[in-house]
Parts: structure tokens; sequence; C-alpha cells
């Protein structure tokens, strides 16, 4: 019998609210409401879901199968022969995509789906080992000892995906034999990693922010500990010691020969083990490996108010959003061919990695940096991501997608039905269903709205909840109407989010900048509750903060207008110097050939002309464009069409450009 979802979505923020015991808890700002809360209808996300259920989710599926990650479990279990195939990540997708289908279970009941996950779940089941272990590369042939290869072999990553995976599925369908792999599995490796017994660091960071997932689903206060002891593992020398590095050491590892770009795969600073988390500030290495341990460093400041790690993450972010974040959201360039941050301000378009993982993780990290900070900047450049450098990496269509996510392109790139590693592709339909975690939050004091996408929300408060329910045509129009229903009248803040780029910054930095030039006020951001026209929207934080003793009917409307808008690179930014971005609300634009019979790398846009927008409901399943007039090569002068970048590469192969020369 499926569990009671509103209910359980009391339950799960009541242990958000007091995630430790007694005399432990931290300085945790707010709680994200759980997605079982939310039920999405918006014209923009309920599409994209729909079809991330249909055709999406069933596709990664059908590639796993065919890729043999679904066949090893299979294998290690015992019910076939044969032997593994694929590498060391491949359980990994899998998982990715079952937490996917939880979320997607969640809001569209699925009966095939369902048992289909169901049988999937119970093979997996069958290929664990009595001690607890679990990992098929390991199990099947022999692959060396377990647990002696974490810098390269990704066994504590496939299992920290396991762990989400499980923490999903039983949250969505109330079943709990997917939790039941994990505990054992996490039971398994606490028996071999912590304190008095091997000290080491995964290699590519995953499992630290899952045990903590996992901790609050089951309240073992286990699992905390040994995310903490992982992360406070970073940065030494590992062994049968907790033993800082020795200078020699220290700088043999750290070291990177410029005339080597593979040499930094060699290094410590690759996946960020180069200093304990405390005494990073700068985000260095692979990009994905980094936000995922960042996200995971946001739950332990936040849980254990940790002061420390919380003043490392400040300054790693604002190193980020101020020096190393493209316009898209995206994180991590091909310089050094290591998926990782390049140089402060070293932000190349054609050569941007921006892995479709990276946006996703970058999505993750911000989220809990809002949920850490209170601060409605982190949820700009989520929503950055969201809508742009993370979207672009799966197709209108919902079954090819982008491992890269580059911001120029001469007409080479076309998206893949799958990828080998597919950890793209299955972060795209994991990550797509749970758009509804990242609406709201609250605290004590009341309720924040961060998201504005159509959709029903029974939100935990106090001893009952608040039904939101968001009315709005969002991304494409910037009109927003909150219908309010408390439980029963009650006085508390409403904390309404007013995004950068209706204001005069963007990313919370001096990175990207508006050439307009224009504030909130100067825009005409506005907000009614009642029909009444609130004089003074008390700004803090980014959050329009309206206290009064709500009651049924009460209506709150957010008319935030969307004008056409030209954005300028720090000029620090060498590749976009002299050079201009479009935007409209949320949605960065790009030049596509599909559009111009010209040459849209050539394109010169001079800064009298005049920007249109137009709504099409017919195109590329329904978008706003962007039309003006500027110059192609040589001087000629020519109309052009922009459509929002995260839609490019859905139709013939073409050139492609998000920055135009300003003339």
């Amino acid at each position: 019998m499926r569990t009671n979802k509103w209910l359980k979505a009391i339950v799960l923020t009541a242990v958000f609210l007091n995630p430790l015991k007694a005399g432990e808890q931290g300085s945790r700002r707010l709680s994200a409401v759980p997605f079982t809360a939310i039920r999405l209808s918006d014209a923009f996300w309920a599409p994209r879901i729909e079809t991330n259920r249909k055709v999406g989710i069933r596709t990664a599926f059908g590639e796993c199968g065919k890729a043999g990650n679904i066949g090893n479990f299979a294998v290690a279990a015992g019910l076939t022969p044969g032997e593994h195939r694929g590498s060391h990540a491949y359980d990994s997708d899998l998982y990715k995509i079952i937490e996917g289908a939880a979320y997607s279970l969640n809001i569209h009941p699925d009966p095939e789906l369902e048992a289909y996950v169901d049988r999937l779940i119970g093979t997996i089941a069958s290929a664990q080992q009595k001690d607890g272990y679990l990992n098929t590369y390991f199990a099947i042939g022999t692959r060396g000892p377990k647990w002696q290869m974490l810098p390269t072999e990704h066994e504590t990553y496939c299992a920290g995906h396991l762990f989400e995976a499980a923490v999903a599925y039983d949250q969505a369908t109330g079943k709990r034999t997917i939790l039941d792999v994990a505990v054992r599995l996490a039971d398994h490796i606490g028996s071999v990693f912590g304190p008095g017994k091997r000290y080491a660091a995964p290699g590519h960071q995953e499992i630290e922010l899952a045990l903590v997932r996992l901790f609050r689903t089951t309240g073992k206060k286990a699992y905390f500990d040994l995310a903490r002891f992982f992360l406070d593992e970073r940065g030494f020398a590992h062994g049968d010691a907790h033993r800082p590095l020795t200078p020699e050491e220290s700088d043999l590892q750290n070291r990177v020969d410029p005339k080597d770009l593979r040499s930094v795969w060699r290094t410590r600073r690759y996946n960020q083990d180069h200093k304990p988390v405390a005494e990073q500030f700068e985000a260095v290495g692979h990009a994905v490996r980094a936000a995922y341990m960042y996200s995971a460093m946001a739950d332990v400041a936040s849980m254990a108010g940790d002061e420390g790690i919380g003043r490392a993450l400040d300054r790693l972010w604002e190193d980020v959003a101020g020096k190393k974040l493209y316009i898209t959201g995206g994180i991590g360039t091909a310089r050094y061919r290591d998926e990782g941050f390049g140089d402060p301000y070293d932000l190349p378009n054609d050569e941007a990695y921006c892995e479709t993982c990276a946006a996703a993780a970058n999505i993750l990290w911000n989220h809990r940096m809002n949920l850490l900070r209170g601060d409605a900047k982190y949820v700009d450049v989520l929503e950055l991501a969201l809508y742009n450098g993370f979207l672009s990496g799966v197709s209108l269509s919902g079954d090819r997608f982008f491992y890269e996510n580059p911001l120029a392109s001469r007409g080479e790139d076309r998206r893949d039905t799958w990828s080998d590693p597919a950890c793209c592709p299955s972060n795209v339909v994991r990550i797509i269903p749970q758009v509804g975690n990242f609406i709201y939050a609250s605290d004590g004091d009341g309720i924040y709205v961060n998201l504005y996408v159509e959709s029903v929300a029974n939100i935990p408060w106090k001893e009952a909840h608040v039904r939101l329910s968001q009315t709005t045509f969002y991304p494409w129009e910037g009109n927003v109407r909150i219908l309010v229903e408390p439980a029963s009248p009650d006085e508390f803040t409403l904390n309404v989010r007013i995004p950068g780029w209706a204001g005069d910054g963007l990313v919370g930095s001096d990175l990207y900048a508006f050439a307009d030039g224009l504030s909130a006020e100067r825009t005409g951001a506005r907000i009614m509750v009642n029909g009444k026209t609130l004089g003074d929207l008390n700004v803090r934080n980014g959050y329009a903060r309206i206290r009064r003793s709500w009651k049924k009917g009460d209506i709150i409307e957010v008319d935030l207008p969307m004008p056409v808008r030209r954005v300028r690179a720090n000029p620090k930014v060498e590749a976009d110097r002299g050079r201009v971005a479009l935007m409209r609300g949320p949605i960065v634009y790009c030049l596509e050939s599909a559009d111009n019979p010209f040459d849209v790398l050539s394109l010169a846009l001079p800064r009298d002309s005049v920007l249109e927008r137009e709504h099409r409901a017919s195109l590329l399943g329904g978008v706003t464009i962007i039309r003006g007039r500027g110059l192609a090569g040589g001087g000629v002068p020519v109309e052009f069409t922009a459509v929002p970048y995260y839609a490019w590469a859905n139709r013939e192969a073409g050139a492609m450009t998000i920055w135009v020369p300003e003339k």
C-alpha cells in the first residue's frame, strides 16, 4: 500500500529541521520542501517531465540493457553466465535512472514502469554479497581487492548513487527493498572505513552527500559521521592513520606540469584531495567531482554548524560565481582536457566543456547553498544552470543527449542517442523530474518561493500545512499569481524571490552585467497582495519579505517585466571582450544557422539595434524568440532571429553562437 504522501512530506520536513540529536543540531537556515509535497502543472516543465517519463527514462533503461549495465547485476547474482561489460562506473548509471524513475512515479503513477523497476531492484538485491558489498565491476572477474582503488575505480561513487536511488524510491513508493540494500552496503562501508580503520578519500565524490540523504531517511547517525569522515580525510596522506601530508608529499602530488596538460589528472588537485576541505578557497580540478563535494560540505556545514567549512564554501562559491561560471550556468572548460575548472576568467566559448553532469551538480550545490545561507543569489545561479546549461543537455524529444555543452559551434556538434560513459544522460533523467525539489523552502519564520513554476504545493508548516498554488506562463512571461491557503489563519512571512535578472545583477558578482544597468525598481518589479500594490518590497537577500496574518484565499501577484537585455562579461574574460549576449528573463539566447541564412559567427550587433520578442507556439516546442537587425560578414545589413540556447541542435546541423560582437 502506497504511503500517504502528504503525511510523509511532513515527516520528512521534520527530519530536515531536526537532523541531529539534541545538542548536536547545527544552524541550517532553510529546509527544502520535499518533492512528494508538490504537483506540477507547468506549461514549461510538465511536458518535459512527461516526455522524460515516456521517452527519456525508458530510453535510458533500454540503452543500459544493450550496454550491459543491467546484465552485469544478473551475472554478479549468478543468474546468468558472463563477464562484466563496460566501465567501473556502469552501476551508477542504472542507479541514477532508478532515482529518476522514483521522482517520475511520484508525479505520475505508471504501473508498467514501477513493475519494471521493481524487477530490476530484485536483481540488484540478488547481486549483493553476504557482507553487504555490492559492485558488479569488482564482483565479476578479477579486478583487484575491494576498496583498494578508491582514487580511480568509482566504488564509493556507485554506492552513493545507489543510496540516492534508494532514498528516492522509498519516499516515492514506500517500498523498502532497495533501501534495505543501501543500508546493508552503507553498514559494510562503515565497517571498512572510519577512525581506527582504513583512511581514504573517494576519487569521485558523491557518496558524501548520499550518506547524508541516507542518514536523513533512516535516522542512523553513523551515516552522517561517515560522510563527515570522508570529507575530513581530504588533503591527508591516507592509509592506516589520519596523517597530514609531508611538504615533500604535498609538493609531489599537487605539482602540475604546464607542458603536460594531462599531468593534472595525476594530481590530488584533480579530485580536490590537495587540501583539507576547510582550507579550500579556490575551485580546482574536475568540476563534477568538486560540485558534488561542495554539496556535501554544505550539508555538513548546515547540520553540524561547522563554520570553518561554511567559510570555505563562501570563498569557493565566490571564486566560481565571480571568475569561473559560464553565462549558461555551466562550469568546466576543455582547456586542460580535465573536465575541470580553468584559470580565473578563462572561459573560452568553443572550448567550453560545460559537461551536463557539471550543470546538474552546480544546481544541486547552489540548492544547498540557498538552504545554508537563505540567500536568493544561489537560486539565481541554480535557475541559470537549470534553464540553460543543464537543459541544453537533452533534446526536445527526450532521447538525444549532449555530454559537452559549448557556447559556440561551427556545426559539428550533435546530440547522441547515448554516450559512454553515460553519466550525463542518466543525470538528465534524474534531474528533470525533481525540479519540484527546488521551488520552495521554509524556516521557522515562514516560506520561501524560489522558482516560478505552475504548481500546487502542500508545504508542511507547524503541525499542519500551507497550500500554495502558482499560476504562471514563466519563463516566457513574468506574471505569477500565488494563491495562499493556510490550514487556519496564521501569521508568517512569505519570502518571494526577486530574480537577479530582474535587477542589475545576474549571478551575485561582477562577472556579468546588464548593459542597461537597471535596478529591480527601475525595471518595474511589482508585487500586489489581494489587489493592493506593495509600496516597499522590503527586499532582503534577494527576497521580498511579506509578513502578515495569512488566510485562505489571499492572493499574491508578482509582476516581473521581461525586457530583452544585453549582457556584457567582465573585461577580464578575454573570449567575450567587446561582445554581448542576449537574455530575457532567465533564458539565455543564441543564434543558430537554422534560423538565419548567413554565417551567424560573423554577425555583429549595433548598439542601437532594436530587439523585439515574439512567442511562437509552434517552434521548438513553444518558445519566445528575439528578432533584430545586425551586420553579417563584411558589414551586410541582415535581420536575425535568436532562440533559447537550450533548444539549439534540435534541427539540421549548423553553426551556433551566444556571444556576438557589439558594433
